[in-house]
């Protein structure tokens, strides 16, 4: 289609419009309208309402978290007690903590944040809070 073909489409289109109603229809003539309004939406109102009636969703289910996180009420940084979730990275809950652990590259190849967890040598940004008693002690 060339150009002209779809300014003839486009001021077809806008000319006359009409939607269909038993009460209520809006003509378009060239960017001037008229409107008879109606509240009600007739025909395609009834359609979409009449579409679902017959479906049972059940009850509403909470949409976060099953059970909520898995708080490990356990753990301790140099004897002081924080708050922590299973799984969350040892740097962060540090971090929420104010414990200051040195760091470098943050992905666990010079070693410069270990700590020990449990008596065990880890390193801080890569280690997770494990389930149960966690002690962690800077060095």
């Amino acid at each position: 289609m060339n150009i002209r073909s779809y300014s003839f489409l486009a001021h077809f289109l806008c000319v006359v419009f009409f939607a269909v109603s038993a009460d209520a229809f809006v003509v378009v003539l060239s960017g001037n309208t008229r409107v008879r309004s109606s509240t009600t939406l007739n025909i395609f109102g009834k359609s979409f309402k009449d579409a679902f009636s017959n479906e049972d969703l059940g009850e509403r289910q909470n949409a976060g978290l099953k059970g909520g996180p898995k708080a490990n009420e356990n753990v301790s940084i140099n004897g002081k007690a924080v708050p922590a979730v299973v799984g969350q990275k040892l740097s962060v809950v540090a971090a929420a903590a104010r414990v200051q652990i040195p760091y470098n590259c943050r992905n666990g190849e010079c070693g410069t944040c270990t700590v020990k967890v449990n008596s065990r040598k880890v390193k801080a940004c890569q280690a997770t809070v494990p389930v149960g008693d966690c002690r962690i002690e800077t060095l």
